[in-house]
């Protein structure tokens, strides 16, 4: 019979889709509405129903396996009624353990009955990692699963959290999220940093290494700036690596100062040596032509001679001077030398060379004698005077005086060339002695016999002591010379880098020139042999790196016809400009990768493919400007939302103007860095008042939790001491609901707010059905003199006894034995009015029990049915009020 009516019951709940029950009406106490509760708390519609219907369940054993199956939220309605009933009932938890053989029950059991002290005190920075993973997953509230979250660390752990997560805690889930995101975000930076190392390292030593010394200077200073902000994230031995590579790049460096230093210094004294040529020419060129008008100044000329000769000695020192170069200087300087002579001798004889012009019939002898003594350079304008006495001694004696004048020149000359020649004798100078002796030996050959001979011994004498000094000199070094040869043999033998090698042959063989080179022929054999041998190695080096110039002219050629192509078949109206910024880039970058090339083969290359740049370079900064034009109204727009009104749209265009942002097209790095830089400003100022409103309404919620919590002590402490004023808990039942909530209430807050409206709806619901039941009994105690409202009774009313049966099971109270076949009667008759019986909400079950009493007090009862059923009906009355 019994299960006939559980089938029945199934049936028209499905059938007629009856409401749920009123959970505060279930009596936990009663095994039947244990399990409604149970059920309810599992599946029904709402959380906030599953939540009542937790709050009714009066054992830990009860709500353990409803956990594992919950919900996030109804997860913490759970671990919030477990933590209080294991503060309230301790015994509870062994029992739990007893009941529970499930190992991972009982585990939930360990876990939630903890106290939340106890929580905070495992969730810190010595927590073991395994059980930071466990509180992440199944901690009892959703602060403890967050703060366990927030302490793990392994990108493994935190993976396995935000799975467990997905779905069930969306704190948890988005807070692993993030932290993934972070420490994948901050591998992909440190990757990217080792990797801008290593190829930083990579540049350095391929810098040490390269030939190409355009820019070497400013590329080592570029590549030392870049590792100072990598350096402190580099390895010993990456920094052991760039810093030797960097030492190699700086020693070039100095090199090539010192060599551009010389050079500098070498084209300077050719520049000056150049000039002091050309100022002796154009000099004597100008007295050659025109005499001056007032004469030839001795002064200046004696002036000029002094200060070319200078000039010229420190345009030659420590300089290689080419002979003819030499020889031009000595040939003006000894003209002007010759010249200024004959000026000081015409001074000295102004006045005798007067009085010979003026006189009717000058001695043409002492004439003739005193123009040799002036001895004026042929060639040169002469002054009025000479030009007069040259007329009055004829032509034939003009002649036999230029003849007599070539000659004491030479004898000059020579007289001055040996007089430097005995001066470098004397100071041991071989290479000028040498040089001046082959000078003098030529000016002798060019005297006639008469000079000739006075001057024979002289220079015979010179040129002995010459060839004493070149013994003694050839004598002294030898072993510098053999010393030479043999550091050329061993050079010879070294492998090393050619440029450096040619350099090294080049410096022995200035040292051996310096030395004055050799008269041992089989000692100059060998250290040429030696260089020859030397040097076969960089002749290969210098062959292949010609051969690689003219490789790389042509591959100049070949971008210059490529970029050309490009240029004249690109539709710049319709044009990829990404596209063609990169061929731009990568046109410039293979240009300087073809390097060494010949400069002469390169100049028209060089020409073209500049010209064909600024033909690529014209239409790309053109759209350029015009998308830095687009960002920067975009600026000017962003800038404009700062103090828009409402936020929300504010941030709305905001987000709107940074995906247009991202659709613009090319421009100048330095100046979209500059408008970025602009336009993040004015985003994060737009933000900033988001954050900012956040910040006010997380302190006024921050006030509004701590007002919620005060009212619920409040509201706690006055409920126990009201006792039963109905009024006063009323009262505080609608002060705890008018109270101000924050937006999002901490579980552990909305736990103690449950709990604490449940209490008040609890005690109020007790004593108002205190109350309903005394009116009751007092209306059973009077009787049919208090008769209800007949409109809704019966007919026919049901007699006593039925009255006590349908009040028995109105009230979940059992019927004695011998009443049991009439109420089981009485409860099919009720299931198939459509009654809920004992599981109905309380309005229904009190709406019965007051039909019931007006159905007794409706009817005369017999005193012996009234004695025998009125201690029933006042059980059921009292069970009813619980």
């Amino acid at each position: 019979m019994a299960a006939f009516i559980k089938k029945l019951f199934k049936n028209r709940k499905s059938d007629n889709a009856q409401p749920q029950p009123d959970v505060s009406a279930l009596n936990p106490d009663k095994p039947d509405e244990l399990n409604a509760l149970i059920e309810l708390a599992r599946s029904a519609e709402t959380n906030s129903q599953r939540g009542v219907a937790i709050d009714r369940i009066p054992h830990i054993k009860h709500l353990i396996p409803l956990y594992s199956e919950a919900s996030a939220t109804v997860r913490n309605r759970l671990a919030g009624r477990i933590s209080a009933l294991a503060s309230q009932h301790p015994e509870q938890v062994e029992q739990a353990r007893a009941a529970l053989s499930d190992p991972q029950q009982q585990a939930l059991v360990h876990q939630l009955c903890q106290s939340a002290d106890m929580d905070a005190e495992q969730i810190s920075a010595e927590t073991d990692p395994q059980k930071l993973l466990s509180l992440a997953i199944e901690g009892k509230t959703a602060a403890v699963r967050l703060a366990a979250a927030e302490r793990i660390e392994g990108e493994d752990e935190l993976m396995a959290v935000q799975r467990a997560a997905k779905g069930r805690d969306k704190g948890v889930y988005q807070l692993t999220k993030k932290r993934l995101q972070m420490l994948r975000q901050e591998k992909d930076r440190e990757r990217a940093v080792q990797s801008a190392i290593d190829d930083l390292i990579r540049q350095a030593e391929e810098h040490a290494k390269t030939d190409n010394l355009q820019l070497y200077a400013a590329r080592v200073e570029s590549l030392q700036s870049q590792w100072k902000n990598l350096s402190s994230a580099a390895s010993n031995d990456q920094h052991t690596a760039f810093l030797t590579a960097l030492d190699v790049c700086n020693r070039r460096v100095r090199e090539v100062e010192e060599t551009s230093a010389r050079e500098a210094e070498s084209h300077h004294k050719q520049e000056e040596r150049k000039a002091t040529l050309d100022l002796l020419r154009d000099t004597l060129n100008s007295l050659r032509e025109a005499m001056p008008e007032r004469g030839p100044s001795l002064s200046s000329l004696d002036a000029l001679q002094k200060t070319q000769e200078n000039r010229w000695m420190e345009a030659t020192r420590e300089s290689e001077v080419a002979k003819a170069e030499q020889k031009d200087y000595q040939a003006l300087m000894l003209e002007l030398r010759h010249y200024i002579g004959s000026v000081q001798r015409l001074q000295q004889q102004q006045d005798t060379l007067t009085s010979l012009v003026d006189a009717e019939s000058p001695d043409s002898a002492e004439l003739r004698q005193l123009l040799e003594a002036i001895d004026w350079p042929g060639g040169y304008a002469q002054p009025p005077a000479l030009e007069t006495a040259a007329r009055k001694l004829g032509q034939a004696r003009e002649v036999r005086k230029t003849q007599t004048s070539d000659q004491k020149t030479q004898v000059k000359a020579l007289d001055d060339l040996l007089e430097k020649l005995e001066k470098a004798l004397e100071q041991d100078q071989y290479t000028e002695s040498r040089h001046l002796h082959k000078q003098a030996q030529h000016a002798f050959n060019a005297l006639d016999h008469k000079h000739a001979s006075q001057r024979q011994a002289r220079l015979t004498l010179l040129g002995r002591q010459l060839q004493d000094l070149q013994d003694w000199r050839g004598f002294a070094t030898r072993p510098k010379q053999e010393e030479l040869c043999e550091a050329m043999e061993y050079l010879a033998t070294q492998h090393m880098e050619p440029e450096a090698k040619a350099t090294h042959i080049k410096e022995l063989q200035q040292e051996w020139r310096d030395l004055g080179g050799s008269s041992d022929q089989s000692l100059w054999q060998r250290f040429k042999k030696a260089s020859d041998i030397a040097y076969e190695p960089c002749h290969e080096y210098f062959a292949a790196k010609s051969e690689l110039k003219h490789v790389n002219i042509d591959k100049r050629q070949a971008i210059c016809d490529q970029l050309a192509d490009f240029v004249d078949n690109a539709d710049w109206q319709n044009a990829d400009w990404k596209a063609v910024e990169r061929i731009h880039r990568v046109a410039r970058q293979e240009w300087r990768d073809a390097w060494p090339v010949d400069f002469k083969a390169n100049r028209p290359l060089q020409k073209r493919f500049d010209h064909l740049l600024k033909q690529v370079e014209a239409p790309l900064n053109e759209e350029r400007q015009k998308n830095e034009a687009s960002k920067q109204a975009i600026v000017e727009r962003a800038q404009a939302l700062i103090e828009h009104e409402p936020l929300g749209d504010a941030m709305e265009q905001a987000k709107a103007l940074q995906k247009e942002w991202q659709g613009i097209g090319i421009t100048r790095h330095r100046e979209d860095r500059k408008l970025w830089q602009d336009f993040r400003a004015a985003c994060d100022a737009i933000f900033a008042r988001r954050d900012a409103q956040r910040a006010e309404q997380a302190a006024e919620d921050t006030v509004a939790l701590d007002t919620l919590k005060q009212a619920i002590e409040d509201s706690r402490q006055q409920r126990e001491a009201a006792q039963g004023d109905l009024a006063t808990l009323r009262q505080l039942q609608q002060a705890l609901r008018n109270t101000p909530a924050p937006r999002r209430i901490p579980a552990p807050v909305s736990d103690e707010l449950a709990t604490e409206k449940a209490a008040l709806d609890q005690t109020i619901q007790q004593l108002e059905r205190g109350q309903q039941v005394a009116d009751w009994e007092a209306r059973l105690h009077a009787g049919n003199s208090q008769p209800g409202d007949g409109s809704n009774l019966p007919d026919p009313l049901p007699s006593p006894r039925e009255i006590a049966i349908r009040l028995e099971i109105a009230t979940g109270l059992p019927s004695p034995e011998e009443d049991q076949e009439l109420r089981m009667k009485q409860q099919v008759e009720r299931l198939a009015a459509g009654l809920t019986g004992g599981n109905g909400s309380a309005g229904s079950a009190e709406d019965e029990i007051n039909r019931l009493i007006d159905c007794w007090c409706a009817q005369s009862i017999e005193p012996s049915d009234a004695e025998n059923l009125m201690p029933r009906l006042r059980n059921a009355l009292a069970n009813w009020q619980g």
